[in-house]
């Protein structure tokens, strides 16, 4: 028996479900595994944000948790971890300061690494509450324009017809979509695919190849609004508008690829 003892929950949920934790030793303990445990999680650890997609995708997921020692690791993994998985997003970071910059990218939740296992239970079950009842209003379709991107299914059409992705295709259309509107840069994007500190010129280099084979299948090449634009300097941007207003800023940056 571990030394810090977690009374379960009477308002645990009766069947099973997992907790898929994205953690460096360094920062998750067992005493929050327990806490997870205790409120009927099975814990499932993943080595990375990869595997954490994959993972969500083929089980029965209630929670996302991040609790990793990079404190940049975790700001592009909350970009992108919501716009993928339909489920709360619980950070442990080992330091206050680290906190804000997880929340404001995206996490429901985020508490330091020495939190106490009953504090963090209260915390998961307060956060689950919230979810369950904003649940009721919430969609597994992004529309924008005549593309459709339906997060449940995996599937993307546009103009009625299927555009057929790789896993990996869909994961970046995904952050777009999610940030239409917004530039994303690329190391943000790349990390939809695995969580790894590439430079910015390899994440450039690597994006900008998934990017081009997304502009081929939407026929962004021969299209005047195309859907993604690649903003000079700066990443990439699923436009919303069908029609660029005139005197935007960005106009002058948009570039070919």
């Amino acid at each position: 028996m571990r030394a810090t003892a977690i009374k379960q929950d009477t308002d645990a949920p009766v069947a099973l479900r997992t907790a898929c934790v994205l953690a460096d030793r360094q920062v998750w303990s067992g005493a929050l595994s327990d806490a997870l445990e205790a409120l009927g999680y099975d814990v499932q650890p993943v080595t990375d944000l990869n595997g954490l997609f994959e993972t969500v995708r083929e089980v029965n997921a209630g929670i996302v948790v991040i609790a990793v020692q990079d404190p940049a690791g975790a700001v592009r993994a909350c970009r992108v971890t919501p716009g993928l998985v339909d489920v709360p997003l619980m950070v442990v970071m080992p330091r206050e300061g680290d906190l804000i910059p997880t929340l404001d990218a995206g996490a429901d939740d985020a508490v330091v690494a020495r939190v106490d296992p009953p504090v963090f239970l209260a915390r998961v079950r307060a956060l689950l509450r919230r979810t369950k009842s904003a649940q009721s209003n919430g969609v597994t379709t992004t529309e924008i324009r005549d593309l459709i991107i339906d997060f449940e299914k995996y599937s993307v059409t546009i103009e009625g017809r299927s555009v057929p992705l790789t896993p990996t295709e869909f994961r970046l259309l995904a952050v777009l979509a999610q940030q239409a509107g917004r530039v994303v840069d690329p190391r943000a994007l790349l990390s939809a695919v695995h969580q790894h500190d590439y430079s910015e010129r390899d994440a450039q280099n690597l994006v900008k190849v998934h990017i081009a084979n997304l502009r081929r299948k939407l026929s962004d090449s021969r299209s005047q609004n195309p859907y993604i634009l690649c903003v000079r300097g700066f990443g990439y941007m699923l436009e919303r508008r069908g029609h660029v207003r005139q005197g935007d800023p960005l106009s002058s940056l948009i570039a070919e690829e």
